[in-house]
């Protein structure tokens, strides 16, 4: 079977901005209430059925990612199904991957042997340890879910389910970073991803300043270049993709890559709109269901979502770290810029030579 790409990474919300928490610094639910039609109800097999089969058609290699809002709401039940249906429809060419974004609420043992038995990747998200867990990641009625999240990641580490753990940078989080690092570690998780707190879209609130970013990348930092020189070393994955790129690779995480990539949001009723962070009206692409992925493509031209990603505010070229920080995630940018430009411009100065140190280790390995 020919097919037109090679790869193709679909993003799915099955449960659209459902969720089983009411974190105060959650992006997506404050982005699905910027949409006329805000949090959507859960997907339906003819919705995933598009999904499989217009990936499938269109590429060899289809990586299958579910998210939210909270994916275990749509039902261990719709996940069974969606993995057969992919097993029925691809041909000996194929080879599919699967990746899963969830709070570990609802997680079981029945769950993490279905992630073990299928090859998921599991991102738990979960903010360092559960007391810094608790500040943000609570539930309707106020009350933490920390230690029900550290229990299933025990549990994951049980069943030898293959997972990180990603946690939301915050003011509080940057401030106790050794504290978060340290837990995690001496809990053996040593697969980090930290994210930035993003802004709500139209509220001048903020949960991470520029100053706190810029110490927290410092202290995170010796942390895990002191681990590397323990011979005891810890994935995060900003810092893995600095060492990749120092060695001439492109980076793999798309907020790192200076311009937007061909990303397709797929929201529970089968909306496709062209990155997580952008899931509003004004952005959509079309339906899986109704339209093809040229068509898809061509709407994604036609905003000029991606010709117009790069940072043409900030003098990123006159900048020394330009090929490194390329301008930040556009979704950190406003009209007087990126915002944690200071905090690269503090950080890399800083890091730089033990970057390059381990990045000549591993050429030479």
């Amino acid at each position: 079977m020919e097919t037109q790409r090679s790869q193709l990474t679909m993003m799915i919300k099955p449960a659209s901005a459902a969720c089983n928490l009411a974190c105060d610094y959650c992006f997506y639910l404050d982005t699905a209430h910027h949409r006329e039609m805000g949090v959507l109800p859960l997907m339906k097999n003819e919705v995933a059925d598009a999904i499989i089969q217009k990936s499938l058609a269109e590429a060899k290699h289809c990586s299958f990612v579910f998210q939210g809002g909270e994916p275990t709401l749509a039902g261990l039940g719709f996940f069974e199904r969606f993995v057969e249906q992919v097993a029925l429809l691809k041909s000996e060419d194929h080879t599919v991957s699967y990746a899963f974004q969830t709070n570990g609420l609802k997680l079981d043992t029945t769950w993490a042997r279905f992630f073990k038995q299928h090859g998921f990747l599991v991102g738990v998200s979960f903010d360092g340890s559960p007391r810094l867990h608790d500040l943000h990641r609570f539930d309707a009625q106020k009350r933490g879910s920390g230690r029900s999240v550290a229990a299933t990641i025990a549990l994951l580490k049980e069943e030898d389910v293959q997972f990180n753990v990603l946690s939301v940078v915050t003011n509080e989080l940057a401030q106790n970073i050794k504290q978060a690092y340290s837990y995690l570690v001496n809990h053996e998780v040593y697969y980090h991803q930290y994210i930035a707190c993003m802004d709500p879209l139209q509220d001048e609130k903020s949960y991470l300043s520029p100053q706190s970013y810029g110490r927290f990348l410092k202290e995170l930092f010796d942390l895990w270049f002191a681990s590397w020189q323990q011979g005891k070393p810890v994935s995060i994955r900003f810092f893995d993709n600095l060492v990749g790129m120092l060695l001439g690779y492109p980076p793999e995480s798309c907020d790192m890559g200076g311009v937007c990539s061909a990303n397709y949001v797929v929201e529970s009723n089968g909306t496709i709109y062209p990155c997580d962070f952008y899931c509003t009206d004004d952005q959509l692409l079309g339906s899986i269901v109704t339209n093809s992925f040229a068509e898809l493509d061509a709407r994604r031209t036609e905003l000029r979502f991606i010709e117009d990603s790069p940072n043409r505010i900030d003098d990123c070229a006159a900048c020394p770290w330009r090929v490194l920080c390329r301008g930040g995630c556009k979704r950190y940018r406003n009209e007087t810029g990126y915002k944690y430009c200071s905090s690269m411009q503090e950080f890399f100065p800083y890091a730089i030579q033990r970057l390059e140190i381990v990045a000549r280790s591993v050429q030479k390995q």
